[in-house]
Formats: structure tokens, sequence, C-alpha cells
């Protein structure tokens, strides 16, 4: 597992990754690293990637000490402990909307006795030598990464008291989502999610709480980072790949 990425946005510091959408080979993400991406999230709400999927990628991941993420299906006891336990460097949960979600989160992904997250430790996630359980289990508390994803009316809402739940690492905002809710699908730019926006980053500015947004438009990253956001998923191994196809037909003009 990785610190890095965890030190980075806690020090406020710019991140940026992007997303694995449905490729699952493991290799993919040496690509990204070797391109400059400083973390991947893996996406296991709208992809479909098994288990075991996701812990060969997180395998070659921990061996290149590059950060990743699983967004969860949703928020439940099975997918932290799985998804953990195969050694990823943190979770975050799709339309998460309460401080009492948040607090769930917490207590699933974080071991006593901060929470109660459950105990194996001869697992990837300890690199199969855990040594002192008390001192392991502290040390997996420093490092794991836990995010909250705000992508409705009612997550916003509440963003306050979400920004404030102790061990939370992070909040994305997911713009896709939040914009429908809003009744302005397809639309980052009108003045209802300019403000819903806004009234995001500033609750977790509030509390000290790292914030980002998820979006493949760059020029709407950079302007949510002159603002203050500091956490960015850019694009995906499919939108990239596309792009790169569409590029290339274009420059050889034979179509």
């Amino acid at each position: 597992m990785s610190v890095k990425m965890k030190t980075a946005i806690h020090a406020g510091k710019h991140t940026v990754g992007m997303f694995l959408s449905e490729i699952a080979h493991p290799n993919l993400i040496r690509l990204m690293q070797a391109a400059g991406a400083e973390f991947v999230v893996v996406d296991c709400e709208h992809g479909y990637f098994d288990y075991s999927q996701v812990a060969a990628i997180a395998a070659v991941a921990s061996g290149i000490d590059f950060p990743m993420i699983v967004r969860m299906p949703g928020l439940s006891r099975e997918c932290v402990q799985k998804y953990l336990d195969a050694g990823v460097d943190g979770v975050w949960v799709p339309m998460l909307e309460t401080a009492e979600q948040a607090r769930e989160l917490v207590r699933l992904g974080k071991y006593a006795p901060l929470g109660q997250r459950g105990i194996s430790t001869m697992r990837p996630h300890s690199n199969y030598a855990p040594g002192k359980l008390t001192e392991y289990t502290k040390k997996a508390n420093d490092r794991t990464m836990l995010f909250a994803q705000i992508e409705t009316r009612k997550g916003a809402e509440n963003a306050e008291e979400i920004a404030a739940v102790k061990g939370l690492d992070g909040i994305f905002i997911g713009p896709n989502d939040l914009a429908c809710d809003l009744g302005c699908t397809g639309d980052f730019n009108t003045p209802v999610m300019e403000e819903t926006i806004a009234h995001i980053l500033s609750a977790a500015k509030a509390h000290g709480m790292p914030c980002g947004i998820v979006a493949s438009n760059p020029e709407f990253l950079k302007k949510w980072a002159a603002r203050g956001m500091t956490m960015f998923s850019c694009d995906s191994e499919l939108g990239l790949l596309k792009k790169g196809i569409q590029s290339m037909l274009s420059c050889v003009g034979l179509t």
C-alpha cells in the first residue's frame, strides 16, 4: 500500500489521477503511472470488475507504489472488507448523502478503536507480514483512505455534516449525477450547479477536508482548481483511448 497520495491530499497539494472503467489488465496502471498520473480509481460502481481482477490490479499497484482507490458499488461491509484486504489504498462510496453513512464508512474501514473493521491480517494488505497486531492496525488506519462521493441535492445539503466526520479523508463531487438531480442534466455550468459545487467545496474547506471532482474536461477541472479544489480524476482509459484513436484517424485523414 502507498501513503504518498494520503500525504499529498492532506498537505493540500494538487493530485491528478484517472479512472479505470472496464479494462481489467493490471499493466494499464503501469502505463498510467509512466504517463504521469498520480492515482487510479478502479470503478466497481459502473464497471464489471470482479474481486479477483481488483486483487490482481492491486498487486501491481502495490508493487510499483501507485495509489489505487476503488469506487465501490455501494456502502457495504463485504465490499469494504474485501477491497481493503486485497491491498487497495482506499475506497470511496458513490451517492453518499448523510453524515450517518459517512460514519458507517469509517466504522467499516477502520480498525478499533476508530472503527470495527474485521481483522484478517495474513492478506495482501499487510504484505503477509503484519507483525504485532496493535502496531499493524494503527499503521493500517493511518494509511487507509476513505472517500465520500457527493452527487445528489441531498448530499450537497448535508455537505457540512459529512465533511465534519472524523476518519473521512476527502470528498469527491460527481457532476454528472449531481447535474441530473438538480435538473440540468449534462450541463455543469448552470448557476445552480456552480452554487451547489461551491457550497460543497466551502463545507469541505471549513473542516479541513480535501475536496475534488471527477470530469473529463480539463478546463472545467482547472476552474475548480483555481477555486481551491485539490483532487482531480480526469477521464478514463476508455475516454482517452477513444480520443487517441480519433486523433490518429483525423491526422491521417484517410477516412
